[in-house]
């Protein structure tokens, strides 16, 4: 376990020390601070205009869900470039026969790297959750649904890692991997729309691998056994993947 550890920490310090996770961090940030404000602006047009006719406007429901909902958008395009350096760049740059050679097993490098891509990423969601807190200065936001919606783009950034890693470990060409897993994510994002173009049994089937189906839950508050199942599978099964390249990789020399 301290070797996993040991990769996990130099991956997540690799990151902080590249430019690349540094400007792909800061247009994240910026982009989601505008969206951020402009909705802000939108939420408090809209207030008054539902005050003169005796309603009121929830703030969790115009601003937050909203900007979560956007959050795994930018993500989606934002961590193909990131997982691809995690094993395609090393693979580019020379550095990964000594990786490949080390006494560590397939299974501790993708645990070890993958450990490291998800504390990167803990603290880039920490950071952003920061934003829907604020509103509490002055709002009344639903606590609940707040901690549901980071819950919920953690494990849509949790999922987009483990299948970035395994398209990662499948090529030696971090652009190829950087397209096919974007190809990949929005697959997987959009594939619902096909539901209800199918037969029931289908339009079920094809629904429950819809990751923004299980997403959707989350936005709205739902934290659901049934869609924890689902990103844990398809976390797993990026990792099995992941692993199974590297086993590969290693019995051909």
């Amino acid at each position: 376990m301290s070797a996993i550890w040991t990769l996990a920490w130099r991956e997540w310090r690799s990151m902080f020390l590249s430019p690349l996770a540094w400007s792909l961090l800061a247009v994240l940030f910026f982009i989601i601070s505008f969206m951020f404000l402009s909705m802000m602006q939108s939420y408090q047009d809209a207030v008054m205009l539902y005050a003169q006719m005796g309603q009121q406007l929830s703030v969790t429901e115009v601003v937050i869900r909203s900007l979560y909902a956007n959050t795994a958008i930018l993500l989606l395009l934002i961590l193909p470039l990131v997982t691809m350096r995690l094993i395609a760049d090393e693979k580019r740059r020379d550095t990964w026969p000594a990786l490949a050679a080390s006494p560590l097993s397939p299974t501790q490098i993708v645990l070890g790297k993958y450990l490291g891509l998800l504390l990167f990423l803990a603290a880039a969601i920490t950071l952003i959750g920061l934003l829907p807190w604020t509103l509490s200065l002055y709002a009344n936001p639903d606590v609940g649904v707040i901690l549901s919606c980071m819950l919920g783009v953690f494990l849509v950034a949790s999922a987009f890692g483990a299948l970035g890693l395994a398209v990662s470990a499948a090529t030696e060409n971090p652009i190829v991997a950087a397209v096919v897993t974007f190809g990949l994510l929005l697959f997987l994002w959009i594939v619902g729309w096909m539901s209800s173009a199918v037969g029931d049994t289908a339009g079920e089937a094809i629904k429950f691998l819809a990751l923004s189906d299980h997403y959707q839950n989350m936005l709205r508050g739902m934290v659901r056994l049934s869609d924890l199942v689902y990103f844990l599978l398809v976390v797993g099964f990026g990792l099995f993947v992941a692993r199974h390249f590297l086993v590969s990789e290693r019995i051909r020399g």
